[in-house]
């Protein structure tokens, strides 16, 4: 059987996990949901962050998680709420901590995690909005992306919305057209 996390095992940048790295365009969407003045917190940027680098190119305030294990975190450690691409394989776990945590999130998710009875049942008892792509993510560059994703949002924006979106297209290079017109 071929999961998502088998794809990914097989595609990421690192092909002994499901470590994959977030192109920085692809934050652009969620921005209209936050506030500049706040700060957020990237629980998985231990070697890497392209999310933090996007987040401080647009000028909002984003910390690292370094090496702290996001599981170990509590309240006070992620200041104004979580944005990050966690595992795939690890999914349930961070939406059962975000939830727990009580403070906004935001993880990028696969589409197809809006199913599953446990993630259901959060869903229902807690709510889910979500941000959907219209354009699928190319994670590795390889400019075959297989799946399509979604911002999974608790606290950003009201409760049970979702909103389709065109994000950036990543991994295609933009061609440029010669109409012929001199300066």
């Amino acid at each position: 059987m071929n999961t998502y996390t088998d794809l990914i095992n097989r595609r990421a940048t690192n092909t002994e996990s499901d470590e994959c790295y977030t192109p920085e365009d692809q934050i652009i969407p969620l921005l209209k949901y936050l506030d500049k003045e706040k700060t957020y917190y990237e629980a998985t940027s231990g070697k890497s962050s392209s999310i933090l680098r996007g987040f401080t190119k647009h000028g909002y305030n984003m910390v690292g998680s370094g090496s702290r294990d996001f599981f170990d975190c509590g309240r006070s450690d992620i200041f104004d709420g979580v944005i990050t691409n966690p595992p795939y394989s690890k999914k349930d776990q961070f939406l059962e901590h975000c939830y727990s945590l009580g403070k906004p999130f935001a993880l990028l998710l696969p589409v197809t995690s809006f199913q599953g009875l446990k993630r259901g049942q959060m869903f229902m008892d807690k709510g889910m909005s979500a941000l959907v792509y219209n354009n699928r993510i190319d994670f590795t560059g390889k400019g075959a992306p297989t799946f399509g994703n979604a911002w999974f949002i608790w606290g950003f924006m009201p409760p049970n919305q979702i909103h389709w979106v065109d994000n950036p297209v990543s991994g295609r290079k933009k061609k440029s057209i010669d109409i012929g017109i001199e300066n």
